[in-house]
């Protein structure tokens, strides 16, 4: 779908971006990333977010600093709201909305409480355990914690469900049924379930990564620069060439940095729902210059199942401006699209 009116247009306008060996805006994790060995090797079995982080971010709710995923999202939540100064800018309550894309919503809560109930028996359970084992109790948390009375969904589509969760926001926006909406993805991993779910070679890991989203024309009016434009967002149940297709993002090349696939894992692990809303930030981020690890695979079949893409389909009129898109190649049955029109200089 696209903006009816140019003040209609959806535009992102802050981002916070959590990942293992850094938290922060998108130039901040960018240039944390560079410094990594090109293979870091974690010492678990997954590449968990150090519990230190936590301590840094002291604006943490107190609610929200009790639950791991909770507070990931929180760091990220709180970056982004920074970015798009909605600290500064008082809202209604009740118009500003919250879409957590999360693939093992409540899935890890719930084997925790099974395992409680087992060893110890059901009598002997906290009773404040069993909220947690409800698919969107992160979402409810961080309304709390912050306040936010506005629509507030839970996502979980697979590996698509971080980039769902900003298509999601969109939907709200484009029919008024918030001002602004924070959305993004957010895993939580333990390590049984890593050693499930994992591929042989795979490494995945813990983060989140988080937008605020509005309308054109209120970030306009609140003197606020946007990090991209939506072109246009898309849900779509593809045809049979659906990997072709896929295949020619990936193969497509050009002299900018953002061309080609930027796989996540490579740098700071497969990140399941938050992988899609990452891949956005590192398109907006090679946009403005910064240097974003591009993986070097000429057979894109070779890839995962799981990819996101980046590219640059056109140059704009303007010369500060380069379109990209990002797309979600998940193993369910659509695919998810967002395509971005992003100033060349942040």
């Amino acid at each position: 779908m696209e903006a009816s009116t140019p003040d209609e247009a959806i535009v992102l306008t802050g981002c916070g971006w959590v990942t293992p060996f850094a938290h922060g805006s998108i130039a901040e994790v960018l240039t944390a990333a560079r410094a990594l060995p090109d293979h870091p090797e974690p010492n678990e079995p997954y590449w968990g977010v150090p519990d230190r982080f936590v301590e840094e971010c002291p604006s943490l709710p107190k609610e929200v600093r009790k639950d791991q995923g909770a507070w990931m999202s929180g760091i990220a939540l709180e970056g982004a709201r920074l970015g798009a100064s909605l600290e500064q800018h008082a809202l209604p309550d009740d118009r500003v909305g919250l879409v957590l894309g999360c693939s093992l919503a409540g899935q890890l809560s719930m084997i925790d409480f099974a395992n409680e109930v087992r060893e110890q028996s059901a009598r002997f359970v906290s009773p404040l355990h069993f909220p947690q084992t409800v698919g969107n109790y992160i979402a409810g948390v961080l309304a709390r914690g912050y306040g936010l009375r506005g629509p507030n969904i839970t996502i979980a589509t697979g590996a698509a469900s971080g980039l769902d969760a900003l298509v999601e926001a969109c939907v709200l926006l484009s029919s008024n049924q918030a001002d602004v909406v924070l959305a993004g993805g957010t895993e939580l991993l333990k390590a049984g379930l890593v050693e499930a779910l994992a591929q042989p070679g795979e490494r995945l890991s813990e983060g989140a990564c988080w937008f605020a989203l509005e309308r054109a024309g209120d970030a306009a009016s609140r003197g606020v620069q946007p990090l991209a434009d939506i072109v246009r967002w898309d849900r779509i149940v593809p045809e049979s060439k659906r990997k072709d297709e896929i295949g020619d993002v990936m193969r497509s090349t050009c002299s900018h940095p953002s061309a080609g696939a930027i796989f996540i894992e490579h740098w700071t692990g497969k990140c399941l729902a938050a992988g899609g809303p990452a891949a956005v930030a590192a398109a907006i981020g090679a946009a403005s210059g910064l240097e974003v690890p591009i993986a070097d695979r000429s057979d894109p079949s070779s890839a995962s199942p799981t990819v996101f893409a980046v590219r640059k389909l056109t140059s704009s009129s303007s010369k500060d401006r380069i379109r990209s898109a990002v797309v979600a190649e998940t193993d369910g049955p659509h695919q998810t699209v967002l395509e971005l029109l992003i100033p060349s200089k942040l």
